[in-house]
């Protein structure tokens, strides 16, 4: 990609961009902002995001699309987690996208993305992609629950700026092939890596008319709807779909 800040150290890469856009709004589609260290990292569900400096890719790309329904933004989320997953696995094994967009190799999570969404009108007006994918680290904090990297995987060091070129071609790859025409194969793909696709497995629901809130339950992941909303399968047949903050896996 052209358009590639890098810095040293900043707060979070996606607070920069936010900056950036308050100082220049016409900022161009796929500018990207890096960053060695961040003091601010953030990850979903306001977890922070811990790296070591130097050791693994942190970046923000932000993405312009033209006519987007807000209705359809989590195409983005397909888009890059389709993107990362299938670059990830040119290094690592058993990698899977777990709903919404963490990526993880086997049961272990290598990648976290966070994404911010600005709506216009009835169109998404533009998104900033945080990115976090585990390269060269191989010491956590006992407080993550299960992290590694490609590193920890494979047992070798990598060029962190080969590594950030690759992914990025991949992304600006295959966020062309979605607004050309790929729509249904980046929807196909993203449905075929879910972790725990057509698995039984327990889950904490934290909101649902039909359940007790924070029960954990027995469910299948059979799908994801096209607002980006999980459906599962109950071991009663009834299907049921939640938002981002109403399901939890437990691991």
């Amino acid at each position: 990609m052209k358009n590639h800040i890098h810095y040293p150290q900043t707060t979070s890469t996606n607070t920069l961009i936010k900056d950036l856009l308050c100082d220049n709004p016409s900022l161009p589609n796929m500018l990207v902002v890096s960053a060695g260290y961040q003091t601010s990292g953030r990850g979903q569900r306001e977890n922070i995001w811990e790296s070591e400096q130097n050791k693994n890719l942190l970046f923000s790309i932000l993405f312009r699309p033209e006519k987007l329904s807000a209705k359809d933004a989590f195409a983005i989320s397909r888009i890059v987690s389709v993107a990362i997953a299938g670059w990830l696995s040119k290094y690592v094994g058993n990698i899977a996208i777990k709903w919404p967009n963490d990526i993880y190799s086997g049961d272990k999570k290598i990648c976290g993305i966070l994404i911010e969404n600005s709506i216009m009108g009835t169109n998404l007006s533009c998104s900033i992609v945080g990115v976090g994918i585990n390269i060269n680290q191989t010491e956590f904090s006992e407080k993550l629950p299960n992290p590694t990297s490609i590193a920890k995987e494979t047992g070798k060091s990598y060029n962190i700026d080969n590594m950030l070129s690759e992914v990025l071609v991949k992304m600006e790859e295959q966020y062309n092939h979605y607004f050309n025409g790929g729509e249904e194969d980046i929807n196909t793909k993203y449905h075929n890596l879910l972790y725990r696709l057509n698995i039984k497995a327990k889950y904490k629901i934290q909101s649902s008319k039909q359940l007790s809130e924070n029960e954990i339950v027995d469910a299948t992941i059979i799908g994801v709807r096209s607002n980006g909303c999980l459906i599962l399968k109950h071991t009663d047949c009834k299907i049921n779909t939640y938002a981002f903050k109403e399901v939890q896996f437990v691991l």
